[in-house]
């Protein structure tokens, strides 16, 4: 942003400022005495100012459709119907064209559906028929283990040692030895009164309470007879003999039906559901319809023609969009949200305003120019509507980078740069120049926003030049 001086400027210029540095009288007296010889630099100087500062990058662009669909039949075929021509208003759901000979289409899906059927009823019967049979295998499985598991923890927690821990067994003694004398206690008391019914009834207690604590020690402490032990490990035998034929039929039946039957039939019925699904996307596509509301911008096909892939070209012109291109420099300068100046060069009164919608990630190249491509959604605020504006209409744009109002500006020439991103002018006090660091915002080739440092109607000094 310096201003581009001769070398003998340049060299009064350093000085200058090497003395402001130092000191500012000694500075102006070097540089300012009103002495000065006619052939000393004069000082140019400006008044800041309060304004508006925009920053612009210019670039061309050309109108088109929102939003643009290509439409036609699902398959060739004979156009039997058209409804429509170019320019015509259509609303979604609307029969734009009808394909001939629909029956044939119509057959096709009937053959298919059936076709699809059978092919997915021999793949459930593959399945059914080995289904039941592997079901109640898996569960006879399942309940030979649990009893086998059962069979063997009973045998287990029958033997001697294994009946309690050495707590409950200690708490059964315990509970023995004073059933035994609570029962001691009660049969002396009897003795004595052997008439009364208190006593006999708490003789009774005392006696099945000894019998219940005798009992569960010796259940603790005790083994099972030899008849027990029989049959607790003919049961153990049995419910091994009953697992081992449960794993040989699951063992038999756990891969179902034969993989190689089952992989063709699903083949088969995947080739069908694809058929199926291609015949009924035709018959469905016989019919075009509109997908949105729209204007027709094109119909290639007249009836009785026969026609393959699109033919009617349908867009959305209610919101039509511009697609912009900038030089590549100016990629700094343009984002989601800038707002957008548009004059199209057919309608060179009118200024339509927008903003960028999208910016594309790469550069666009176009006959060996590189240019940056993005979109703008124009605003419906102009006095001319959009609806009628034609497509690939031509325009000039300006996207703005950055816009300052009523801010405090200064010509770029008063700026001096003491660091990257640091920057100070010369202000006139008293006549005399001196330095002040200030803080700068926006910047374009002419003004640069102090956004601190100086206040509107002071004023700064632009260069020195050479009197003639």
């Amino acid at each position: 942003m310096l201003k581009k001086f001769s070398k003998k400027t340049l060299l009064i210029a350093g000085a200058i400022f090497i003395m402001v540095v130092s000191s500012g009288f000694a500075y102006y007296n070097f540089a300012y005495l009103p002495t000065q010889t006619a052939d000393e630099p004069d000082i140019q100087t400006a008044t800041v100012r309060q304004g508006d500062l925009v920053i612009y990058a210019s670039g061309s662009g050309v109108l088109i459709a929102g939003d643009e669909i290509e439409l036609g039949f699902g398959t060739n075929g004979l156009v039997a119907e058209i409804h429509v021509q170019p320019g015509d208003q259509v609303m979604a759901g609307d029969v734009l064209a009808v394909q001939g000979e629909r029956e044939q289409l119509e057959a096709a899906v009937a053959a298919d559906k059936l076709t699809a059927i059978n092919a997915l009823q021999s793949l459930e019967f593959i399945y059914e028929k080995a289904g039941i049979t592997t079901a109640q295998a898996q569960t006879n499985l399942a309940n030979a283990r649990d009893a086998l598991y059962t069979a063997e923890y009973t045998n287990i927690v029958q033997q001697e040692g294994n009946r309690a821990t050495q707590a409950t067994i200690d708490a059964a003694a315990a509970e023995l030895e004073k059933a035994e004398d609570n029962l001691a206690r009660a049969n002396e008391n009897l003795n004595h009164d052997p008439d009364n019914g208190d006593l006999q009834i708490k003789y009774a207690s005392a006696m099945s309470k000894y019998q219940t604590a005798l009992g569960n020690w010796n259940w603790y402490t005790g083994q099972p007879t030899e008849i027990q032990q029989a049959m607790l490990d003919a049961e153990v035998a049995m419910t091994k003999a009953l697992l081992g034929q449960a794993e040989l039929e699951w063992s038999r039946v756990k891969d179902g039906p034969d993989a190689d039957e089952i992989v063709k039939a699903e083949l088969q019925l995947a080739n069908a559901e694809a058929k199926l699904a291609i015949s009924q996307r035709d018959l469905e596509q016989s019919i075009i319809t509109a997908p949105m509301d729209g204007t027709v911008i094109t119909v290639n096909a007249n009836v009785g023609q026969n026609v393959s892939g699109s033919f009617i070209t349908l867009a959305d012109l209610s919101q039509p969009h511009l697609e912009i291109f900038l030089d590549e420099t100016d990629l700094g300068k343009i984002d989601l949200d800038y707002e957008v100046e548009v004059i199209f060069d057919a309608l060179p009164d009118e200024v339509f305003n927008g903003s960028v919608i999208q910016v594309d990630p790469g550069l666009y190249t176009s006959q060996g120019i590189s240019t940056v491509r993005g979109l703008v959604k124009l605003n419906d605020d102009s006095a001319v509507k959009l609806d009628s504006l034609l497509i690939g209409m031509n325009a000039a744009v300006d996207v703005i980078g950055g816009k300052a109002e009523k801010v405090v500006l200064v010509p770029v020439e008063a700026l001096r740069e003491l660091t990257p991103g640091e920057y100070a002018v010369f202000v006139l006090e008293d006549g005399v120049p001196k330095l002040r660091t200030v803080e700068v915002g926006l910047m374009d080739f002419s003004f640069a926003e102090i956004k601190s440092g100086l206040k509107p109607g002071e004023i700064v000094t632009t260069g020195i030049v050479e009197t003639e």
